[in-house]
Protein backbone atom coordinates (compact mmCIF):
# COMPACT_ATOMS: atom_id res chain seq x y z
CA UNK A 1 0.00 0.00 0.00
CA UNK A 2 2.91 2.68 0.77
CA UNK A 3 4.14 2.08 -2.80
CA UNK A 4 1.08 2.97 -4.22
CA UNK A 5 0.92 6.33 -1.98
CA UNK A 6 4.63 6.75 -3.26
CA UNK A 7 3.70 6.33 -6.82
CA UNK A 8 1.02 9.04 -6.90
CA UNK A 9 3.03 11.58 -4.90
CA UNK A 10 6.30 11.03 -7.60
CA UNK A 11 3.99 10.75 -10.80
CA UNK A 12 3.38 14.23 -12.45
CA UNK A 13 -0.21 15.37 -13.95
CA UNK A 14 -0.19 16.66 -17.75
CA UNK A 15 -1.93 19.07 -17.10
CA UNK A 16 0.20 20.36 -13.79
CA UNK A 17 1.72 23.62 -15.58
CA UNK A 18 3.50 26.30 -13.50
CA UNK A 19 2.75 29.59 -14.30
CA UNK A 20 4.89 30.38 -16.98
CA UNK A 21 3.40 33.53 -18.46
CA UNK A 22 4.69 36.78 -17.96
CA UNK A 23 5.86 40.30 -18.83
CA UNK A 24 9.23 39.02 -19.43
CA UNK A 25 10.59 39.00 -23.22
CA UNK A 26 6.98 40.59 -24.21
CA UNK A 27 4.95 37.79 -23.55
CA UNK A 28 2.18 38.96 -22.34
CA UNK A 29 1.62 41.69 -23.94
CA UNK A 30 1.81 40.28 -27.22
CA UNK A 31 -0.88 37.65 -25.64
CA UNK A 32 -3.23 40.48 -25.38
CA UNK A 33 -2.54 41.49 -28.83
CA UNK A 34 -3.10 37.99 -30.13
CA UNK A 35 -6.10 37.74 -28.04
CA UNK A 36 -7.58 41.26 -28.82
CA UNK A 37 -7.04 40.63 -32.80
CA UNK A 38 -8.08 37.20 -33.39
CA UNK A 39 -11.73 38.58 -31.47
CA UNK A 40 -11.77 41.92 -33.74
CA UNK A 41 -11.48 39.12 -36.13
CA UNK A 42 -13.67 36.76 -35.48
CA UNK A 43 -16.35 39.55 -35.19
CA UNK A 44 -15.46 40.91 -38.23
CA UNK A 45 -15.94 37.44 -40.08
CA UNK A 46 -19.74 37.58 -38.91
CA UNK A 47 -22.23 37.98 -41.34
CA UNK A 48 -24.29 40.51 -39.53
CA UNK A 49 -21.51 42.83 -39.86
CA UNK A 50 -21.52 42.68 -43.52
CA UNK A 51 -18.19 43.38 -43.77
CA UNK A 52 -16.84 43.33 -47.74
CA UNK A 53 -14.38 40.53 -48.33
CA UNK A 54 -12.14 42.84 -49.46
CA UNK A 55 -11.73 44.56 -46.01
CA UNK A 56 -11.79 41.32 -44.54
CA UNK A 57 -8.82 39.98 -46.86
CA UNK A 58 -6.67 43.18 -45.83
CA UNK A 59 -7.23 42.88 -42.45
CA UNK A 60 -6.36 38.84 -41.74
CA UNK A 61 -3.26 39.66 -44.04
CA UNK A 62 -2.66 42.64 -41.60
CA UNK A 63 -3.01 40.50 -38.33
CA UNK A 64 -1.02 37.50 -40.15
CA UNK A 65 1.52 39.81 -40.99
CA UNK A 66 2.54 41.25 -37.02
CA UNK A 67 1.83 37.19 -36.47
CA UNK A 68 4.82 37.05 -38.65
CA UNK A 69 6.71 39.94 -37.03
CA UNK A 70 5.74 38.73 -33.32
CA UNK A 71 7.63 34.85 -34.45
CA UNK A 72 10.30 36.50 -35.82
CA UNK A 73 11.07 38.40 -33.01
CA UNK A 74 10.91 35.43 -30.89
CA UNK A 75 12.85 33.53 -33.42
CA UNK A 76 15.93 35.63 -33.62
CA UNK A 77 15.77 38.57 -31.45
CA UNK A 78 15.27 35.95 -28.40
CA UNK A 79 12.04 37.41 -27.01
CA UNK A 80 9.39 35.42 -26.16
CA UNK A 81 6.58 36.27 -28.24
CA UNK A 82 6.71 32.87 -30.03
CA UNK A 83 2.66 31.75 -29.19
CA UNK A 84 0.97 34.71 -30.32
CA UNK A 85 3.29 34.69 -33.66
CA UNK A 86 2.08 31.35 -33.90
CA UNK A 87 -1.47 31.88 -33.58
CA UNK A 88 -1.55 34.92 -35.35
CA UNK A 89 -0.19 33.10 -38.27
CA UNK A 90 -2.85 30.30 -39.33
CA UNK A 91 -5.69 31.57 -37.63
CA UNK A 92 -6.92 34.67 -39.78
CA UNK A 93 -6.32 33.01 -43.34
CA UNK A 94 -8.65 29.95 -41.60
CA UNK A 95 -11.00 32.63 -40.56
CA UNK A 96 -10.90 33.71 -44.18
CA UNK A 97 -11.35 30.51 -45.63
CA UNK A 98 -14.12 29.91 -43.96
CA UNK A 99 -15.59 33.28 -44.79
CA UNK A 100 -14.92 32.84 -48.54
CA UNK A 101 -16.40 29.32 -47.96
CA UNK A 102 -19.87 30.78 -46.98
CA UNK A 103 -19.10 28.99 -43.57
CA UNK A 104 -18.61 32.33 -41.96
CA UNK A 105 -20.73 31.53 -38.64
CA UNK A 106 -18.58 28.21 -37.98
CA UNK A 107 -15.54 30.68 -38.80
CA UNK A 108 -16.58 32.99 -36.27
CA UNK A 109 -17.33 29.63 -33.93
CA UNK A 110 -13.45 28.94 -34.32
CA UNK A 111 -12.42 32.44 -33.71
CA UNK A 112 -14.25 32.41 -30.77
CA UNK A 113 -12.71 29.79 -29.85
CA UNK A 114 -9.52 30.53 -29.71
CA UNK A 115 -9.90 33.64 -28.59
CA UNK A 116 -10.97 32.04 -25.47
CA UNK A 117 -8.36 29.98 -25.47
CA UNK A 118 -6.11 33.50 -25.33
CA UNK A 119 -7.88 34.37 -22.34
CA UNK A 120 -7.83 31.70 -20.56
CA UNK A 121 -3.90 31.67 -20.70
CA UNK A 122 -4.02 35.49 -19.78
CA UNK A 123 -6.56 34.52 -16.62
CA UNK A 124 -4.69 31.24 -15.55
CA UNK A 125 -0.96 32.46 -16.44
CA UNK A 126 -0.38 28.90 -17.41
CA UNK A 127 0.53 27.63 -21.18
CA UNK A 128 1.16 24.48 -22.35
CA UNK A 129 3.22 25.65 -25.36
CA UNK A 130 5.07 27.75 -23.29
CA UNK A 131 5.96 24.52 -21.27
CA UNK A 132 6.18 22.55 -24.92
CA UNK A 133 9.00 24.53 -25.46
CA UNK A 134 10.48 25.15 -22.47
CA UNK A 135 9.87 29.26 -22.22
CA UNK A 136 9.67 30.77 -19.15
CA UNK A 137 8.50 34.60 -18.81
CA UNK A 138 7.60 34.95 -15.32
CA UNK A 139 10.14 37.01 -13.84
Amino acid sequence: MATTTELTKTQKSLFDIPLNVGLQGGDLPARYYSTGVILALSIMAAPPVHLSPSALKISALLASMSGTMLLMAGLVFSQKTHYAGVLLIPVPFTLLWLAGAGLAWLGVFLGLVFAGWGVQNLVTKRCAVNKLLGVNSCS
